[in-house]
Parts: structure tokens; C-alpha cells; sequence
């Protein structure tokens, strides 16, 4: 008894904080509450700016991880500051300020990077390195430098790397200085940005890690093109979130890797294949659990918005290559996603952020509006706006 009462008072005095701002209250009173959606361009731009206060709010350098209803503006993250630059920097033409921003936070990167050459875990300044977050944030660097040609950019992005071949196990892995130590399917996404480098400074060393690892991944993809370790935690399901992560590596490193790529592009498509075999009703109403198990099932009452968005961007990668209805489902993606994006409203942390979850207190961190979740965001809408309607 007493502790169910003492859970009672401690919801109590999270849902009065939650409602202690009046902007928060439509949000909480209507958890349901979709809004009408607008041409794509004016969701863009309101994620854009969305973004740039963010940067303002973590100090003007690296980005507020997001607005969490019940702390406010959070530090800036390491890791997505990374890889929000190449969307900055993507976006250019649309904002006078984006390169210079994109700038900053690479700036930011290179003074807080560690001596070792890695990059810091968590959210703030933290003093330890972690694996996923420096594969992160060398994407930024590579992409400033393209734009840039300073060297600087290459030079820290060649100590990151150097330090994750170190780090990485004989057998392709990273479990040292991995979320609990554990083997993650999504490092694909570390493998990527290692082949980046090497494409820009020629250092076989980095694209052969980025074999190395792939090697150690593919041969686990299952019958039904389902991948084991794609959780954020060992033994659990895994979200659209991580499960987009793992694709978008394994893609971009197949376009990295040209025929070396065949594999890991084939493995990617069978994925995408199947998941969407099992969600027929994606096509036309946008909406997808978050949790998905080892058959592609839905486990859960709520969506991520981050991992749609990221499936989007997927999904019309892959559209090409294949005769599934691959980019009818990625345009219905984005469209229920521009239906959970508040346009209007005076809160400069709510308004144009994407939030986490749908409803908002649902389980992928909820009441929050996330900087890679509108960075994602963001992404799709762009291409959604190269790509043919079907």
C-alpha cells in the first residue's frame, strides 16, 4: 500500500511540473491531438529553425539535445551536434547563417573532443568515449571539410578514427567503450562515416575496419531479413530508431564501398522488403509501433516519430530498387509526421520540434522534443521534396 501510494504522489508531482508551463498544457491535456498538415516546405523551414534554437539554447555552439517538458532545454549532445552539420550545411540555401552555425558546432566538436581522439558519451561533457557517438560526429567533420577544405575538420576526424580502429575487436566488433559494453548491429553506422574518411584522405586502414565490421554483421542477418543486436539494450526489442540506424549504415556504406557494397546494399533492401511485407497499412496511414520483434510484429501502443522519420529517408533511398511501394509508404511517413509537428505556438521549444514519441508520454523518451529526432525530420522532408510523387 505504501508504495503504490508513495508511486501515486511521485506521479502527482511529475504530471504538476509537467503542467507548471501553459504551453505545455495542450500537449498534455490532448496527448492524441494531431494538427493539419501544410506544404513541406513550411515544415522544413520550421524544423530548421526549430534546430538553430537549439543551438542557441546549448550556448550558440553545440545543440541542446531538446526540450524535455519536465527540465526544459537540456545541455548540448555531442553526438547529434555531429551529425546535425551536414543537414545545416545541406540546407545552406535556405538560411544565411546555416554554414556558419554548421561551423561553430564543428568548431565546438574539435574543442571538446578527447585527447585520445574519441568522442564524448552522453548528454553535457562527459570525460568518457564512446564508440557510436564518435562515428557520429566524424560525419560532421567530413562534411565540413568537403564544404570548407580546412584541414582542421580532417585532422580530428582522422584522430576519431584512429582511435576506433583501436578500439575494435579482431573480428570486426566494437564492445569496448559500447552502452554496456555490448555488440550493436547499428555501429553499421560507425562503419559508414570510416569510409567517408577514407574516401576523402585514402587511408585503406579506415576502410578495411569498415569491412572488418560488416563482415561481422551481415553473415547474422536472419531468413526474414531481421538483424540480431539491433536494441539500444542486450536482450531487448528494438525500436525504429536503431533498427533505421542499422539500414541507413549498411546503404551508406554500400554506396561508399561501390561493388564491394553489393552485400550489404542486398541485405539492406531484404530488410526493408520485409518489414514492409508486414506492415502493408504503412502505405497508407503513416503509422508504425515502435518496438518491433524478431518478425517484424509490432510490440508496442505508440510510434517513435524519429525512427519514421528515419525509415523515410530509407525507404525513398531504396524506392529504386525494388517494385514494393517503397515511396508511397515513405511519403505516408512523412506526411503523419508533418501532423505531430506544431507549427504555431509561442514556446520557442516546442514549436517546430518533432517530439519523441506519439503519443508524447510514450516510451521512447518520453514528454521531449529531440534535436535528432527534428534533425531526421528535416532530412526526409528534403527528400521527400527530390522526389517524384508516385
Amino acid at each position: 500500500m505504501f508504495s503504490t501510494a508513495k508511486q501515486i504522489a511521485v506521479s502527482l508531482y511529475e504530471y504538476a511540473h509537467l503542467l507548471g508551463h501553459p504551453s505545455h498544457w495542450p500537449l498534455l491535456l490532448h496527448p492524441e491531438r494531431q494538427h493539419a498538415a501544410r506544404a513541406d516546405q513550411i515544415h522544413l523551414e520550421a524544423a530548421l529553425d526549430w534546430l538553430c534554437r537549439a543551438q542557441d539554447a546549448g550556448g550558440g555552439r553545440g545543440v541542446s539535445a531538446g526540450y524535455f517538458l519536465r527540465r526544459g532545454w537540456m545541455p548540448p549532445y555531442p553526438e547529434t551536434t555531429g551529425y546535425i552539420i551536414p543537414t545545416l550545411l545541406a540546407c545552406r540555401d535556405l538560411g544565411a547563417d546555416y554554414v556558419d552555425r554548421a561551423r561553430r558546432m564543428g568548431d565546438w566538436e574539435i574543442e571538446i573532443q578527447l585527447p585520445t581522439g574519441g568522442v564524448r558519451g552522453g548528454i553535457g561533457l562527459n570525460d568518457y568515449p564512446i564508440v557510436f557517438n564518435t562515428g557520429q560526429v566524424m560525419l560532421g567533420w567530413c562534411a565540413l571539410f568537403r564544404h570548407t577544405e580546412d584541414e582542421r575538420y580532417l585532422h580530428a576526424a582522422r584522430c576519431a578514427a584512429d582511435w576506433l580502429v583501436d578500439a575494435q575487436e579482431q573480428d570486426g566488433r566494437w564492445l569496448r567503450h559500447t552502452y554496456l559494453e555490448a555488440p550493436r548491429a547499428y555501429h553499421s553506422r560507425v562503419a559508414w562515416p570510416l569510409l567517408e574518411l577514407s574516401s576523402l584522405c585514402g587511408k585503406e586502414r579506415y576502410r578495411e575496419a569498415a569491412q572488418r565490421f560488416l563482415s561481422w554483421l551481415l553473415p547474422q542477418q536472419r531468413e526474414n531479413g531481421f538483424f540480431p543486436h539491433m536494441a539500444l539494450q542486450p536482450q531487448a526489442l528494438p525500436i525504429t530508431h536503431t533498427i533505421a540506424y542499422t539500414l541507413r549504415g549498411l546503404l551508406e556504406s554500400a554506396r561508399l564501398l561501390g561493388d564491394d557494397g553489393r552485400a550489404a546494399h542486398a541485405a539492406a533492401l531484404h530488410a526493408t522488403e520485409q518489414l514492409l511485407s508486414r506492415h502493408p497499412h504503412l502505405v497508407e496511414s503513416g503509422h508504425l509501433s515502435a518496438a518491433l520483434n524478431a518478425d517484424w510484429q509490432g510490440q508496442s501502443p505508440h510510434m517513435c516519430l524519429t525512427g519514421n522519420a528515419q525509415l523515410a529517408l530509407i525507404l525513398y533511398a531504396l524506392s529504386s530498387h525494388t517494385t514494393a511501394p517503397f515511396a508511397r509508404a515513405a511519403r505516408a511517413l512523412v506526411q503523419r509526421l508533418k501532423t505531430h509537428h506544431a507549427l504555431t505556438g509561442r514556446h520557442p521549444g516546442l514549436r517546430g520540434g518533432l517530439p519523441s514519441s506519439h503519443p508524447l508520454g510514450g516510451d521512447y523518451v518520453p514528454y521531449a522534443i529531440l534535436n535528432w529526432g527534428t534533425k531526421f525530420f528535416a532530412d526526409a522532408l528534403l527528400v521527400a521534396a527530390k522526389t517524384p510523387p508516385h
